[in-house]
């Protein structure tokens, strides 16, 4: 389940630059995920929820926006 671990970070991360910038609230975050991550952007909105209530995120809306894989191969 590395979706936890990755809401995890991404928590960290942006409650770190919402202190930087001397905020008191997030009101939303967006988050881009590979589509090649394989990881599944219904569970990570969920974990996001849940570390983020007690902090400056709680009651941010997650915008979580799947990126599409390119491919190109060296014989085109």
């Amino acid at each position: 389940m590395h979706e936890l671990s990755m809401a995890d970070a991404i928590v960290r991360t942006v409650i770190d630059a919402a202190e930087k910038n001397d905020a008191v609230e997030v009101l939303e975050v967006t988050v881009e995920i590979g589509q090649l991550t394989l990881l599944n952007p219904e569970q990570i909105r969920f974990m996001l929820e849940v570390l983020s209530e007690g902090t400056i995120l709680e009651g941010a809306d997650f915008n979580l926006e799947v990126v599409p894989a390119e491919i190109e191969c060296e014989c085109g």
